[in-house]
């Protein structure tokens, strides 16, 4: 299993820096490397994945996501394939409908309407780069199946949910007639020793979910404190372990959203998740300390993780 990581460069972090950290994380295990697009929270997105081409050796680097919206599709597609050339053909390309980014600009995400034809001109545009969409709703999941060549699934870390998301993503599949074993089902999740080490991401996901149609069972409870993290987030500290939004959530909405506990802990959640029908994992690293986080995943947690 090829083992994921998720990132951003944040503004306080130095490029020449991060091109050291990058290489440092492909040794550590990083076999994909997604960075958030994310103009006004994190440095550019493509300056990132240049300096990770040329610093890496084997790692897919991709976009993890970027949106139709704040770049025009046709931009999109020269920024990838001059990564796919730098990189030696290890490009992947990861879309959504956009959410820090197209906020920060005053827009809104795009509708599955929009992102359908972007797809089409995405998969024209790169005919050999793998497409993966970001996805957490049925309507976004069932597209992923019928038009990507994998989704990156979204979402509170709960066997139930994801084993649905799953099943839309099959759906989409079915309508298409394509095969299950050519598509990556890539769950993400963030996971650490340490609640507040999770709680940044804890608090975002628990915005993002506020706007659901239908709260996940396991999180009915949780009502009011998903709907504080929404009225309290401020898009400026977005990802930042030290936002002032963390303190819209308590400690067991941070565990229930996220993967936290021991290794052994750790491992038995993860194997709880990839159970549900996932193919591979991508790994939230916000903050500092991310090397060291992702030898306790790949050395300590995954290590103990049932056939792999």
């Amino acid at each position: 299993m090829r083992v994921g990581v998720s990132l951003g460069i944040s503004s306080r972090q130095q490029l020449r820096d991060f091109a050291t950290e990058v290489g440092q994380l492909e040794r550590a295990g990083a076999g994909r490397i997604w960075l958030i697009d994310s103009q006004l929270a994190m440095k550019d997105v493509y300056v990132g994945l240049a300096l990770a081409a040329l610093h890496t050796e084997q790692a897919w680097l991709g976009t993890g996501v970027t949106n139709p919206i704040t770049r025009h599709p046709s931009v999109t597609a020269n920024a990838i394939l001059a990564i796919d050339e730098l990189s030696g053909g290890r490009a992947v390309f990861g879309l959504g409908a956009g959410d820090s980014a197209v906020y920060g600009i005053g827009s809104k995400p795009a509708k599955v309407a929009e992102l359908e034809p972007a797809l089409h001109f995405f998969r024209e545009a790169l005919p050999r780069i793998p497409i993966y969409l970001a996805v957490s709703q049925p309507r976004m999941c069932r597209l992923a199946g019928r038009l990507a060549d994998g989704a990156i699934v979204m979402g509170p870390s709960q066997p139930d949910f994801v084993r649905r998301q799953v099943g839309w993503i099959m759906e989409g599949l079915q309508t298409a007639a394509r095969d299950r074993a050519s598509f990556d089902v890539s769950l993400l999740v963030t996971l650490a020793e340490s609640v507040d080490d999770v709680r940044a991401w804890a608090t975002s996901e628990a915005r993002l979910i506020a706007d659901f149609a239908e709260l996940p069972a396991g999180l009915e409870r949780y009502r009011n404190e998903i709907a504080a993290a929404k009225a309290s987030y401020d898009f400026k500290e977005h990802l930042s372990v030290h936002a002032g939004h963390r303190a819209a959530i308590s400690d067991e909405l941070a565990r229930t959203l996220a993967v936290v506990g021991t290794a052994e802990e750790c491992a038995a959640r993860l194997e709880e998740l990839l159970a549900c029908g996932g193919d591979s994992l991508i790994f939230a690293l916000p903050g500092s300390g991310r090397v060291e986080r992702l030898r306790f995943i790949t050395e300590e947690v995954l290590s103990k993780v049932a056939g792999e």
